[in-house]
């Protein structure tokens, strides 16, 4: 536990206690109480000398406050400290106040605009020539030039309203078509590929109409589908020009940075993972060098900058199951995997908790290896744990990217009236690892949303007490697992499940980290989908696998040490292999298959953002997610990149034509070549306020109606007493 910092605000125990005698003595008397257990009668309590109002007994010390000596009560209560886990404080809101940090204020927001704009600029001139491809299909149909087309706007009852592809289940970007009889929708890539026949449920007409398909299929039936805009009449082509005016050709040097730790020729199974210290400003750019890049990076002992409010499995078992204002049943149980066979079972929180430091065994003698992951909803997290969730945006790294709010995370351009995306943050409660029985808890690979930080926020070593008939059976079923993994390996078809990972990973000092990283390169994603299909007979399942879809999202697969050197020897691939360690945050890139196994009990919270830098990788994944049968878990398009890309881009251009017309408003003159206390001339001036009338004419939608109308009426003043004063001094 960190010292108190003492300020300048905090008053002395000597002059806490100089009071007038009939205050103390009421002090005195409120604080026989524990402000943890709001009872008298356990013991001595430590009274805090610098409210003068709380006090905690021994006990209460002794189990909530382990790492605390009672002299720091003495000095500052954990109240005061702001780390207090009684039930109380764990539920107060008022730290949801802070969550908007001063730290996301940036001095030059021209420079992250034109970034923005540089990055995604690309991509929305594709948004607009696949855009373009249908408006011209629409053009021949009609028999109309392209400039000629005429789009009527969607009829929606909501003007966010999330729109769906009834085909590909993408959501529907802008132009689309549409039944003007039910609500069936084809998003422009679906259309396409409409009329090069890969799909052959969706008819077209002689001239190149699409029918609206068949109930069955989610339509109505022989409609013809309308083509509709989502937005004004070529407000988005409009959007590209003006970006096109503001950006550059910039991009990260490739030699900006030499940290990488990746190297073809080295004979290690893994690399070393690039390690940034987030001093926000002076790092910003190594940062962002790596995340352009597609490479994870670790950022240590985040941890620093929070209070040091308690993660102890049993304080977050106590804030979550006091929420206020809800009888959701998902407080008192919820259900969990057990990463020993991969199935589900329903748990009751406390036992889950308790088992997350002492262990939970089965009938069988064998420990159930617990996981629980995205928890607690979305929803509810700002309600169940206000001050953990304060703690956490606390120790984000690189805010201006991680943080919701964050100027260069890009779903925090999208309209306040919005859908909001679940981007977290989401906490995962994975039980440790048992050394002698070589059991463990395990991610398998995957891809995140999006990017993704996940922060360790705390770690156990499990100390289960079993009956020795029960030790004694968990060492037979040990010494099973080891024999049937040799006779495995000797017939060349190694079955894997969670009960081998330990044995056949590289080890690692349990002592300095809590889980263990394997993170895939996005170039090599290709050579590692080849061997998953090939090589996936070799895996043991929840369920058999029917049909591999995709390799990576199925996560279906954990890939052992064994499976990594086959990697590296046949397809000359392999991860970045690190350390979690307790404060640590690791950054994923989007685009990155990632796999973890815990070496502890460990707690970790992770939220996903969206950074320019790896929007190009977003619409890869979506595009897969497009390909995906529709039952499948991946297929929902969660992120709606297209319109996160154009909102960003808006965003930015915005607010560097107001920058721009701000200028032109408050420095006139400059482009007329007057020096400071020079008088101009007639014809500057009247040049002049042609000039600020043309910006606010064509910018002056930056501005509100009045105000526009106002600046509109002044030039128009000055320009009439300039003209009827020309020839005079």
């Amino acid at each position: 536990m960190m010292p108190w910092r003492s300020t300048n605000e905090d008053a002395s125990s000597a002059e806490n206690m100089q009071m007038n005698e009939p205050n103390l003595k009421k002090k005195r008397s409120d604080s026989n109480n524990c402000h943890q257990c709001r009872r008298n009668d356990k013991g001595r309590v430590v009274r805090c000398t610098r409210c003068n109002k709380k006090g905690y007994c021994i006990t209460c010390i002794t189990k909530w406050y382990a790492r605390m000596h009672e002299t720091y009560f003495a000095e500052a209560c954990p109240s005061c400290r702001n780390i207090c886990n009684c039930t109380a404080c764990l539920q107060s809101d008022v730290a949801n106040q802070e969550l908007l940090m001063p730290d996301l204020c940036i001095s030059d927001k021209s420079q992250y605009s034109k970034y923005i704009v540089r990055v995604l600029l690309s991509f929305l001139k594709n948004f607009v020539a696949e855009q373009n491809m249908e408006k011209e299909h629409e053009a021949r149909i009609q028999g109309l030039s392209v400039a000629g087309l005429r789009l009527p706007k969607a009829n929606l009852s909501h003007e966010y309203q999330l729109k769906k592809c009834g085909n590909c289940k993408s959501s529907v970007f802008d132009i689309h078509r549409s039944c003007p009889n039910c609500s069936y929708k084809l998003c422009v890539s679906c259309c396409q590929e409409i009329r090069d026949g890969f799909i052959s449920y969706c008819k077209l007409t002689n001239n190149g109409n699409i029918i609206c398909p068949s109930q069955g299929m989610g339509g109505c039936g022989p409609r013809i589908l309308e083509l509709k805009s989502t937005y004004s009449v070529n407000w988005i082509s409009e959007l590209l020009t003006k970006a096109e005016s503001v950006a550059d050709a910039h991009e990260p040097s490739e030699g900006a940075c030499s940290c990488s730790g990746y190297n073809h020729g080295s004979e290690s199974d893994h690399f070393h993972c690039p390690t940034v210290e987030a001093v926000e400003t002076a790092d910003e750019k190594h940062f962002q060098w790596h995340l352009y890049k597609g490479e994870p990076v670790i950022v240590p002992n985040v941890l620093r900058r929070t209070a040091g409010l308690s993660w102890e499995p049993l304080v977050m078992w106590r804030a979550s199951r006091k929420i206020k204002s809800t009888h959701d049943l998902r407080i008192l149980e919820f259900s969990v995997t057990n990463c020993l066979n991969w199935c589900e079972e329903t748990i009751n929180i406390h036992q889950f908790f308790k088992g997350y430091t002492e262990g939970l065994w089965d009938s069988e003698g064998r420990p159930k290896i617990l996981k629980l992951e995205d928890w607690p909803p979305a929803e509810s997290f700002a309600e169940r744990l206000p001050r953990h969730l304060q703690e956490f945006v606390k120790c984000l790294p690189f805010k201006h990217y991680t943080h919701q709010a964050g100027y260069l995370n890009m779903p925090a351009k999208t309209p306040k009236k919005s859908l909001k995306l679940e981007l977290g943050p989401k906490i995962c409660f994975g039980y440790g690892v048992d050394e002698h029985l070589g059991f463990c808890s395990a991610t398998k690979l995957q891809y995140a949303l999006s990017d993704m930080v996940n922060i360790l926020m705390h770690t156990a070593a499990q100390d289960p007490v079993v009956s020795s008939a029960s030790n004694e059976k968990a060492n037979e079923n040990a010494m099973r697992n080891q024999q049937n993994e040799r006779e495995n390996k000797n017939k060349g078809k190694e079955k894997i499940d969670s009960s081998t990972l330990a044995n056949n990973e590289q080890r690692f000092d349990e002592q300095k980290g809590g889980a263990v990283w394997d993170v895939f390169r996005r170039q090599d994603v290709p050579k590692l989908e080849e061997y998953l299909r090939r090589h996936y007979g070799q895996f043991r399942h929840k369920f058999p696998l029917q049909q591999l879809f995709h390799p990576i999202h199925e996560k279906a697969f954990y890939l052992t040490g064994e499976h990594k050197r086959n990697l590296k020897a046949v397809y000359g691939i392999k991860p970045w292999t690190f350390i979690q360690k307790l404060g640590d945050a690791v950054i994923i890139p989007a685009g990155c298959p990632y796999q973890v196994r815990n070496l502890k009990s460990c707690t970790s919270v992770s939220a996903n953002f969206v950074s320019p830098e790896s929007v190009g990788e977003c619409i890869r994944l979506s595009t897969e997610y497009r390909r995906l049968p529709h039952s499948h878990s991946s297929k929902e398009d969660k992120l709606q990149v297209k319109t996160l890309v154009l909102y960003a881009v808006c965003q930015a251009v915005q607010y560097l034509e107001r920058i721009d017309l701000n200028n032109t408003l408050r420095n006139p003159f400059e482009h007329e070549n007057v020096q400071p206390g020079e008088r101009p001339s007639h014809s500057q001036t009247r040049r002049e306020l042609e000039r600020m009338k043309l910006a606010l004419v064509t910018k002056g939608h930056l501005f509100q109606p009045h105000m526009k109308e106002y600046l509109l009426k002044e030039i128009s003043l000055l320009t009439d007493k300039i003209n009827s004063s020309a020839g005079s001094s």
